[in-house]
């Protein structure tokens, strides 16, 4: 607003001085935040190069080009570009870049990559990637860990990250599109009332200087200048209020699209369960069959499952502590085994991790004299839903006898199992497991017959083939506190709530059962693919369950008949079911399994962000909420994506939260609402000023008369601006209701309050006009060619009455409920009012002779009559009380509502999912011919 008022004045001395202010501002601002900008771009340090087979030390970062060869210390480094990893392992915080603050391991890359400059992109598990920073090496023995620069300044992730700052993904909001069309609206008025100054100061025989700056004059009246400016208002607040509840945002614009969203998505692990996870059990595989029950992994003898469990993970001790992967932490120390550094000679290999039974008070290792020695890792893949590691167990007499360790996905181990290893009760046994909410893990070993040196360079697809079942790691995930409290909160507002998660689909519903995103009440539809790629339907429904942690009896789903469905039902679906259902079942089956799924489980990253797209595409406004690097495609698609991170912001999502919760959810939807109210609030008073403004003026040129320059003064700089500043500051009202805000200027019901107010404007300053020439003591103005005409009782009354109008408008336009606080509760404003107010009745009730100077300064001339003042006070309060029963009670009702549906002619919904919805036909799906 600052650098709009410059064009407030119609005073020169006033335009140079404000320009001047205004100027100055802008590029304090502007400077700072460059400056900011520039703190997080740039880097400079030296590093060490490999250039034409020899070492280079103190080299500058700047100078790094695509080819070089990166030697990374064992002490760490910042990375000054992406650089794909070539020997050697390196353990990296990308918190900056995916907002996961645990350390990832990165690999180096496979042989049949290292014959051309690999993609960041694609090779994600072996890049280090442009501001991250590593924070462990491992190594051959005395060799250096080596990494190919594939990247630098802008072309790497860091630099997308500061590209997406400096030059954010246009959106297409429609608010602002209608903003501009109204814009071009208020510039036709202006033109027609250009055309009239022009035509009416000819027919006075005004001088032609003088004609053309009012007719200029009008333009900059009935287009505000800082009608731009006003639509951002209630972003900067709402953006100030989310960094003070530890929500940052890098794109402002969509705030008040999350004032829109219908439709919320959330990951499972990490976002509605707590990140840790407490280890149930295990279920071992003996002779190709189940043990009975679970049993703890400490009581496990020597056998594959507890080296499985020991090694199949990507945990680094920094710093004296274990660090890692959640899930393979609570698995690991389930075992009750150690980490440690081999001692000098041990393994002629890359120092590997050991992985050995704990010591005890001696010294002496308890229970046998076993180590772990992981050669080599290939880490875990969503894609591929597993991770593995080649493994030697010392002591052996064949140094080339090696394992292989794998764990994962139940169904994706499974299915690379020899069939005779694996338990014919194998998927009764998983279902009773995920029914009940449990993490499952599938873990399988196969011995390896080959040399270390080959171990390192063999492809994942010969080691992870052939494999034999070893068991199950039984592993429990608690809801966060407030995770249940926010879903109740969102579908008490009539928002749906969706869970898309990479777990398998049975623990994905119990989960959505337990927080109450799927109601007890309501049935569900599993969709499932069958061998022949064709979907088949089956409804869960509630059976009885052995036991649950209180010894208890509780409840689980069970397979029950199609005829038994009772609606409302909701749809779940794995990965592999999406798939088919997108692209081979027909597009109107499709489109209702979006309307209706609220489970989507094993889902790639790639597939929950065309999920959240396809939502989009029927008309949805749709947030995500997720914490891992899995989701960031979904977050960035989304219109309001939420990263739960620990970083004030990351090119992971738009809004990044502090909060360790779903907790922020709500907060940014409510912020989103208020600033998208405010700024309809803050344009409409803005456009209703400019066109009270151009009423004035219009009516006063008729009589050959203007508002004075220090008229404009009071009404742009003191009236309308401390209202427009000040209006901001309501804040968001503390629930959630159904109905959303408006999300258009061009609908009807804003046309219907501005045409309506306009009038009201046009009806009370004619009003006030005509009860002035009809006092005895007028007399008619007597226009002076010579002169502006400013000092005229015609001038006086109007410039009283719009003062009012001002303030009424400011009062009317800041309705509270049901989407911001009430308005005592803007301390703000209810200063500029107790202010402004008590000012306009002493400009209008005041004596002449009482601060004559204020009178003369304004170019006032004093009415003879106190009692005609009073009733200008009079009709300004009876236009005030007209005014804000129209915007608070008439407008918002419902009969209002059911009026302009009936004069749009409005038969159906104009969204797609709802109509959608309310076209599915009976007994759906098990109707449908997918």
């Amino acid at each position: 607003i600052c650098t709009s008022l410059s064009l407030y004045s119609r005073s020169p001395g006033a335009v140079f001085l404000i320009s001047c202010v205004s100027v100055i501002i802008s590029l304090l601002q502007t400077r700072r935040h460059l400056q900011q900008i520039h703190d997080i771009a740039f880097s400079s340090t030296t590093v060490s190069v490999v250039r034409e087979g020899r070492e280079m030390s103190g080299v500058s970062s700047s100078s790094l080009v695509p080819g070089d060869v990166l030697v990374v210390p064992p002490s760490g480094l910042l990375l000054p570009c992406d650089a794909a990893l070539l020997t050697g392992q390196a353990i990296v915080n990308e918190a900056m870049l995916t907002g996961e603050s645990v350390p990832v391991t990165k690999t180096p890359l496979p042989p049949s990559s290292l014959h051309y400059l690999p993609s960041s992109s694609s090779h994600k598990r072996h890049t280090l990637f442009c501001g991250t920073q590593v924070v462990q090496t491992r190594f051959y023995g005395n060799e250096r860990v080596l990494a190919a620069v594939v990247g630098t300044g802008f072309s790497t992730a860091k630099g997308g990250m500061v590209r997406s700052i400096l030059f954010p993904r246009k959106l297409s909001v429609r608010f602002y599109v209608d903003a501009m069309k109204f814009v071009l609206l208020l510039s036709i008025l202006a033109g027609c009332g250009f055309i009239y100054t022009l035509a009416i100061n000819f027919y006075f025989k005004f001088q032609v200087k003088d004609t053309i700056l009012r007719a200029f004059d009008v333009i900059t009246i009935a287009v505000p200048p800082a009608l731009p400016a006003a639509l951002t208002v209630g972003i900067v607040y709402a953006l100030a209020r989310l960094r003070k509840n530890n929500i940052f945002c890098i794109s402002p614009q969509r705030v008040t699209l999350a004032g829109k969203v219908k439709l919320v998505c959330f990951d499972k692990t990490g976002t509605l369960t707590e990140d840790s996870l407490d280890l149930l059990g295990v279920q071992p595989v003996v002779a190709g069959s189940f043990t009975s029950g679970l049993c703890s992994a400490r009581d496990l003898p020597q056998c594959p499952l507890l080296y499985a469990m020991a090694t199949t993970h990507s945990i680094a001790t920094i710093n004296g502590k274990l660090t890692g992967d959640p899930i393979d932490l609570k698995m690991f120390q389930g075992t009750g085994w150690v980490l440690r550094e081999p001692p000098p000679g041990s393994f002629d290999t890359l120092t590997p991790t050991i992985a050995c039974p704990p010591k005890g008070g001696g010294g002496e290792i308890l229970g046998s004299e076993v180590e772990l020695a992981q050669l080599r890792m290939f880490t875990f893949s969503s894609d591929l839903q597993r991770m593995s590691v080649i493994v030697r167990v010392a002591p052996t007499s064949d140094p080339k006898q090696l394992h292989v360790f794998c764990k994962g996905a139940p169904e994706t181990i499974c299915q690379l199992c020899r069939p005779n290893s694996v338990p014919g009760d194998f998927p009764e046994v998983l279902g009773s497991l995920t029914q009940q909410g449990y993490r499952v893990l599938a873990v399988a070993h196969r011995p390896l017959h080959m040399a270390w040196h080959k171990a390192e360079r063999v492809k994942r697809e010969v080691v992870e083939c052939d494999l034999r079942l070893a068991g199950l790691v039984v592993m429990q995930n608690r809801l966060k506190s407030q995770t249940t409290p926010v879903m109740s909160s969102l579908s008490h507002a009539g928002i749906r709530n969706v869970m898309i998660t990479g777990d398998h689909l049975l623990t994905a519903v119990c989960v959505a059962r337990e927080c109450g995103m799927i109601p007890s009440t309501h049935s569900v539809i599993v969709a499932e693919t069958t061998p022949t790629s064709l979907v088949s339907f089956r409804v869960l429904g509630e059976g009885r369950s052995p036991t649950t942690e209180s010894g208890e009896e509780g409840t689980t789903p069970l397979i029950i008949k199609a005829g038994d469905l009772q609606p409302p039902f909701h749809m779940a679906l794995d990965g592999k079911t999406f798939s088919v259902l997108r692209e081979s079942s027909s597009q109107d089956d499709y489109q209702r399994v979006l309307v209706k799924g609220t489970v989507f489980a094993r889902m790639a990253p790639d597939q929950k962000a065309q999920l959240v797209r396809d939502l989009q595409s029927i008309g949805y406004g749709v947030a995500m909420c997720g914490d891992g690097a899995n989701d960031c495609g979904a977050l960035k698609a989304a219109h309001a994506g939420i990263s739960l991170s620990e970083t004030e912001a990351s090119v992971a999502s738009p809004f990044t939260s502090k909060i360790p919760d779903i907790s922020c959810v709500p907060i940014l939807l409510r912020e989103g609402r208020c600033a998208l109210v405010t700024s309809f609030s803050i344009f409409k008073f803005m456009a209703l000023y400019s066109l009270a403004e151009f009423i004035t003026v219009s009516i006063l040129y008729s009589y050959e008369s203007n508002l004075g320059d220090w008229q404009y003064l009071y009404i742009d700089l003191v009236l309308v601006f401390a209202f427009s500043v000040v209006m901001g500051y309501t804040g968001p009202h503390p629930h959630l209701v159904k109905r959303r805000p408006l999300g258009t200027l061009a609908g009807v019901h804003v046309m219907l309050s501005l045409g309506l107010q306009t009038l009201l404007l046009i009806v009370f300053q004619i009003s006030a006009l005509l009860y002035l020439q009809k006092q005895p003591w007028y007399q008619p103005l007597n226009p002076d060619p010579e002169s502006r005409n400013i000092r005229c009782s015609e001038n006086t009354v109007l410039f009283q009455i719009s003062i009012f109008q001002y303030v009424a408008l400011a009062v009317s336009l800041s309705t509270a409920a049901p989407y911001r606080r009430p308005l005592y509760t803007n301390v703000w404003f209810l200063l500029a009012l107790g202010i402004l107010f008590p000012l306009n009745i002493y400009l209008t009730l005041a004596p002449a002779h009482w601060w004559t100077w204020l009178w003369e300064w304004l170019q006032m001339k004093p009415h003879p009559s106190l009692w005609f003042s009073v009733a200008i006070v009079e009709l300004a309060l009876f236009n005030f009380l007209i005014s804000h029963l129209l915007e608070g009670y008439i407008l918002p009702s419902e009969c209002v509502r059911v009026l302009l549906r009936w004069v749009r002619c409005k038969t159906k919904p104009r969204n797609k999912y709802k109509h959608l919805l309310s076209s599915i036909p009976p007994n759906w799906p098990f109707t449908s011919h997918s």
